[in-house]
């Protein structure tokens, strides 16, 4: 049987010629390829583009000891809020205490009252004493408390990562 040039490329009733025959199974093998080759592709860019492989994984937080300041700068007999830092600076005399702003019942921010000389928690009602002991409302427990050192200038140094006692105090 011979073909003849009728039979090779073209269509039947136009004459015109076909460049390349497409079948389903050629289409189909073609999008497989074309949908690997994609996930290849973003699973690449991810591991090596910005912010991938390369990047540090770490969060940027601020360090946990820091310097509130001189003793002198703390009037006496007062309640200092560093809302940057959500510690509370309480001076009482000579002794000064470091609290949490958050509140022990569901991390609300405390505020303090001057009128009442306790501490409120706006959400809930939650009340501390002046030394962070809760009185009243739902909190659980007392404020928490940080360890304050003075430092080889004679600064006040706050670590919140260490929780202390609420009987804890520096003397100055």
């Amino acid at each position: 049987m011979e073909t003849t040039e009728k039979d090779k490329g073209y269509s039947s009733e136009t004459e015109e010629r076909i460049w390349f025959s497409f079948s389903r199974r050629h289409f189909l093998s073609l999008a497989g390829w074309g949908l690997f080759f994609a996930a290849i592709g973003g699973y690449l860019s991810q591991l090596f583009g910005y912010k991938g492989f390369f990047y540090p994984k770490v969060i940027f937080e601020p360090s946990p000891r820091f310097t509130v300041g001189d003793p002198k700068s703390f009037p006496e007999n007062s309640v200092t809020k560093l809302k940057s830092r959500r510690v509370f600076i309480v001076r009482d005399g000579n002794s000064f205490k470091a609290f949490s702003v958050v509140c022990t019942h569901l991390g609300c921010a405390v505020e303090f009252s001057k009128e009442k000389d306790i501490f409120e928690c706006p959400c809930h009602g939650s009340k501390y004493d002046r030394n962070g002991v809760n009185f009243a409302g739902p909190a659980p427990r007392p404020l928490d408390h940080y360890e304050m050192v003075l430092d080889h200038s004679g600064r006040l140094v706050v670590d919140k990562s260490k929780v202390v006692s609420n009987k804890t105090e520096l003397v100055v």
